[in-house]
């Protein structure tokens, strides 16, 4: 007998895959564009992604993501070798065809075991009742499984997000840039998109907490310097949560509010699994709920998270990006090692995977070369560490146009971005004894800083502390010693609002007491960010201890420890 799905069940046990015990689950093949107008591609990819979405909402199915299945079936693999690689009972294959107003979607549900076609059908519609066809294939497919909807799912999945096709289309082929991934340069394309869909429905739900995300993640890479996407952000969630409160898509971009805009990653957290009771499936939600573990610090439920996230995303590069990050955290480089080596064997042209197998193999073996060899291999460098990573590789070596190369590849339209480039810039090249080039960047980045505080314009991502260090630390550069400790009082003063913050902080205070000439204080501070998040490994203070006894060489403290530290290694 069906047994009835609960409101809020829990996803099936996750393992990796790779011959799995098979669970009830779905694997949906990418629907086939049989439409005249090959422009309309990015429908027939909507419309597989709205079914996934549909599907995930059924607690009792393991749901591959999208990504992971356009990739799978890249390998043309039979039926029973996709159930076999993603531990999944049934593949579901489609097509869809638009024309005008006509809309046609073929599926079909076939039985891995037994290679049967169990059920199939063919939906003849207007164009405006597309979303008729992707409940009813949701609800069919649960039959067939013989599972039982309570009536909160039934309705879920009987939800009608816009009666605008204009707004539908726009909103689509915004999911469509999400999914190329190009860092902050993704989020004003959606933007773009976004704004005139929901314009052109302001009841469009969905859209609307697409565009709030788009607006956070704006402030949080830092390319908000007026606020101006952050209040945007602010208004659109305050809005959704008053017209839709307990909504799944509200409690969404309620969470990615407090994730990418206030950095209340515990309040992220709650939100996040809120939004899980009623999503189960839902990888957005699950990667929100595995990334705010990690921000907090908590990296057990960490890799937890990301594992269980991998059973739902076993061919996406970035699960396993998050679990070797997790791996890192633990100190359990070991595992990260041999988890990177089958990251970048299945995945050779994803730079991060490749970034963070170097950083094992350096913080783990000593492994410079790894660094040196990543740094080739890839010249965008998008992983937030990896351009001074690959720079200090550089350094130590005594490639120092390298080094500053690297440096310097990140220069943009942000003028705070680029006065801290400027600012390291100068730093490497006072180290080498070329002073008056190191002075000319520094003079540059200080006028900078000064003029954005003198202007009362917003501390990058919220982080005031964190801001005021910098500022110092390009001060202290710059030679204004007043100026600098001025601004240190200030970042001592603010309040910090996360871990991240409390690193980064830590970071630009030994800077700053560097270049005020106090190389003790400088460490100490220096000290508090090892083996912090996002901080310095200990296997990286090791690899590259010639760069950082030219920083902290006259400490006492920092000579002692790194004594300890190498005579650990021996």
């Amino acid at each position: 007998a069906p047994v009835a799905a609960a409101d809020s069940p829990a996803l099936p046990a996750a393992t990796t895959t790779t011959g799995k015990d098979i669970v009830r689950g779905v694997a949906v093949l990418p629907f086939d564009n049989l439409s005249p107008d090959p422009d309309n591609a990015f429908f027939a990819g909507g419309i597989h992604e709205e079914v996934l979405t549909k599907l995930s909402r059924i607690g009792e199915l393991r749901v591959l993501s999208r990504t992971s299945m356009e990739r799978i079936a890249k390998e043309g693999l039979e039926v029973s070798a996709i159930s076999q690689r993603l531990g999944v009972s049934h593949v579901l294959e489609g097509s869809v065809r638009r024309a005008g107003d006509q809309v046609r979607v073929t599926v079909q549900l076939i039985d891995a075991a037994t290679d049967n076609h169990v059920w199939a059908e063919n939906y003849d519609r207007k164009l405006d009742d597309v979303f008729a066809i992707q409940s009813e294939i949701a609800i069919a497919i649960a039959g067939q499984l013989e599972i039982s909807l309570s009536p909160k799912v039934q309705a879920n999945l009987g939800d009608r997000p816009t009666k605008n096709q204009v707004a539908y289309d726009l909103y689509l082929r915004a999911i469509e840039e999400r999914r190329v991934w190009r860092g902050a340069a993704t989020f004003p394309v959606m933007i773009a998109l976004l704004e005139p869909a929901v314009a052109a429905d302001p009841d469009f739900l969905q859209a609307r907490m697409r565009l709030a995300d788009a607006y956070g993640r704006m402030y949080w890479f830092g390319e908000d310097p007026d606020n101006r996407f952050v209040d945007l952000a602010r208004n659109l969630v305050a809005d959704i949560e008053q017209r839709w409160p307990g909504r799944p898509d509200s409690l969404l971009a309620q969470a990615q509010l407090l994730y990418n805009v206030d950095r209340n990653y515990a309040a992220a957290l709650e939100k996040f699994r809120a939004a899980e009771m009623e999503l189960p499936g839902n990888t957005e939600v699950l990667r929100g709920i595995s990334s705010s573990l990690k921000r907090l610090g908590r990296n057990e439920e960490f890799l937890v998270a990301t594992r269980r996230l991998h059973a739902l995303d076993p061919e996406v590069p970035v699960t396993y990006t998050e679990t070797m990050f997790a791996l890192h955290a633990l100190g359990r480089y070991d595992e990260e090692i041999a988890l990177g080596e089958q990251a970048v064997r299945k995945f050779p042209e994803d730079e991060s995977n490749a970034y963070w197998l170097a950083a094992a193999k350096l913080n783990q073996r000593g492994d410079i070369n790894a660094m040196l060899d990543y740094g080739r291999r890839f010249s965008s460098h998008s992983e937030t560490n990896a351009p001074g990573m690959v720079a200090m590789a550089r350094f130590v070596t005594g490639d120092i146009e390298g080094a500053l190369a690297v440096r310097a590849e990140r220069r943009g339209a942000n003028p705070i971005t680029n006065a801290r480039l400027d600012a390291e810039q100068a730093d490497l090249l006072q180290l080498v004894g070329r002073s008056s080039e190191a002075q000319a960047l520094a003079a540059r980045a200080f006028d900078v800083v000064k003029a954005a505080i003198a202007q009362g314009r917003p501390a990058p991502r919220g982080q005031v502390a964190a801001w005021y260090a910098d500022a110092g630390a390009i001060a202290a550069l710059a030679g204004d010693r007043e100026m600098a400790a001025g601004w240190a009082r200030e970042a001592n003063a603010a309040p910090v609002a996360s871990l991240e913050e409390q690193t980064r902080l830590a970071e630009y205070l030994a800077d700053l007491w560097r270049f005020l000439g106090d190389p003790e204080a400088a460490w100490r501070s220096k000290a508090t960010t090892i083996d912090a998040l996002n901080g310095t490994p200990q296997g990286t203070l090791r690899a590259f201890k010639s760069y950082y006894d030219k920083l902290y060489g006259q400490s006492p403290s920092y000579r002692a420890y790194m004594a300890s530290l190498v005579a650990e290694k021996q």
